[in-house]
């Protein structure tokens, strides 16, 4: 096996691991196994999570309190370079609060893209994006804009 493959084979099963034990599995320890201390992060729902690892950290357990059931199926994956896509898919029943939301006890399933960017053996920076008004709507916490406008016309 060519170095390189061998590098993309140990980058997916980091960031296969993080989603599994940190995100499924809530083990907090593994964080600092796996993701770097600075670690960049980005996603447009959550514009005031800053870098590093702790806050990483605090937002995983925070979306976990939101969703205790949560569980996270990595649908597709592709490696290439010194970066992991996984294609995601996640469901949970909303029993916490979440994002200042009261809990709703509904049940939502949400799909989704991250990017894990790897060196040294751990996530050093990491890209998300999915669609929030997709879980609000689930959660019945939002209507779809022509139900809103259909209602005031009304």
């Amino acid at each position: 096996m060519a170095t390189d493959d061998k590098q993309t084979m140990e980058n997916k099963q980091i960031a296969e691991r993080f989603m599994e034990e940190c995100w499924n599995q809530g083990k907090m320890d593994s964080i600092r196994e796996l993701v770097a201390s600075g670690c960049k992060l980005h996603d447009p729902v959550f514009p005031a999570l800053t870098s590093g690892a702790d806050n990483l950290k605090r937002h995983i357990e925070m979306c976990r309190i939101g969703f205790p059931d949560f569980r996270c199926s990595i649908d597709d994956t592709i490696a290439e370079r010194n970066e992991v896509v996984h294609h995601w898919t996640t469901r949970g029943t909303h029993k916490g609060q979440f994002l200042g939301l009261a809990p709703t006890n509904r049940t939502a399933t949400v799909s989704g893209t991250s990017i894990h960017r790897i060196e040294g053996g751990k996530i050093v920076e990491q890209w998300s994006d999915w669609n929030l008004m997709t879980l609000m709507e689930q959660l019945g916490l939002s209507a779809m804009p022509q139900q809103a406008e259909s209602k005031t016309r009304a």
